[in-house]
């Protein structure tokens, strides 16, 4: 072997390397390129998680301050109605109780039939009618024929 052989062959060794670590940079830069352009994204989400949590805390804060606010007003009312005491005659008339609607004797009726098991409706069950959407009826519709 000559001198001229062992300089071929560090040279393909050497152009060999540069062509894997070529191949081997290109890879990588992809692949670095990919998790970079994640970590930006990622980046974006927690910034705009983090904007959107501090506008939450200010509203939580100022709906915070605005229940104070109305706590101090319904108790300076409660307080103003304590001590107003309103005299008997500028209540009003008293009340007249109520008189039973003439419908409650035969409401009182369908009470006692749907008790005993009656009922005031006409029972149909599902099996009866020829639907086959899969509801159970809730009206008897007339027949399609009509």
């Amino acid at each position: 072997m000559d001198i001229g052989q062992a300089w071929s062959i560090v040279a393909g060794a050497v152009g060999g390397g540069v062509v894997v670590g070529v191949g081997a940079s290109l890879w990588w830069h992809g692949r670095l390129g990919k998790a970079r352009a994640l970590m930006e994204q990622l980046k974006a989400a927690r910034d705009l998680l983090n904007q959107q949590n501090s506008q939450a805390r200010r509203q939580i804060e100022q709906l915070q301050l605005e229940l104070g606010e109305l706590r101090l007003m319904a108790e300076r009312v409660r307080r103003r109605a304590a001590n107003t005491v309103s005299p008997a005659d500028t209540l009003g008339p008293p009340l007249e109780p109520r008189v039973a609607s003439p419908l409650a004797p035969q409401a009182m009726a369908m009470q006692a039939r749907v008790a005993q098991g009656g009922g005031g409706f006409l029972s149909a069950s599902h099996d009866d009618l020829d639907d086959n959407s899969g509801f159970a009826p809730t009206q008897i519709d007339r027949p399609l024929g009509r």
